[in-house]
């Protein structure tokens, strides 16, 4: 949709294009241009603002078809994703199942080290431990890395320190810590989202670039 300087509305409905998104929306661009009996390039020039929403995201979650996520997380709470708050949409139907858990057990290894409620360091950071997860990682295909410590929200330093030393070694590029996505209090909230923040960076930082 288009709207011009004296607020006429140009519209044009075009079919998605699920291997590359972007096309779709240039379709819809190069459209409204025939329409308007301009070039395309001369139509984007004269754009103030260009606003772009899409389903790309909630697509690929519904799909499944998301990165291979590994998740780094406190000793202790490798389960925090699957343990959940405990809670069903009907709680009283204990044969409901739960939703997958976006990362298997085997891809979420736990480091030591412990951040307190108030930002204190209870336990060092054990860096030494990283070599074989990311060992890990590779062997099972791993695309991305999330990082959630307990507590991090109080203090990131912890995931921070994790996220640089994945950096210097690691082939891939995408790292999601959970303190800088999503930095609040409940750790399956947090959590998640960082999870699935690093199951979409690959596809969605991809497209946006294109």
């Amino acid at each position: 949709m288009l709207v011009d300087v004296a607020g006429t509305t140009h519209v044009a409905k075009v079919p998605s294009v699920p291997a590359d998104p972007s096309q779709g929306v240039m379709a819809a661009v190069e459209r409204i241009a025939v329409d308007l009996g301009m070039p395309t390039v001369d139509v984007l020039a004269g754009c103030s603002l260009f606003v772009h929403g899409s389903t790309v995201a909630t697509n690929t979650m519904l799909e499944g078809k998301g990165a291979t996520v590994g998740l780094i997380t406190t000793e202790g709470f490798r389960d925090v994703i699957e343990i959940r708050r405990g809670l069903r949409s009907d709680q009283w139907n204990h044969r409901e199942p739960y939703a997958p858990v976006l990362v298997p057990r085997y891809l979420r290894l736990p480091m030591a080290g412990r951040i307190d409620a108030d930002g204190s360091e209870h336990a060092p950071l054990d860096l030494d431990q990283l070599p074989a997860i990311l060992e890990t990682f590779r062997t099972e295909g791993v695309e991305a890395i999330a990082v959630a410590f307990m507590n991090s929200y109080a203090n990131g330093g912890h995931e921070h320190a994790v996220a640089e030393a994945i950096e210097a070694t690691w082939d891939g590029e995408w790292i999601s810590e959970s303190a800088q996505v999503s930095p609040l209090m409940g750790e399956y909230e947090r959590t998640s989202t960082a999870v699935v923040n690093a199951t979409l960076m690959p596809g969605i930082v991809g497209y946006l670039h294109a």
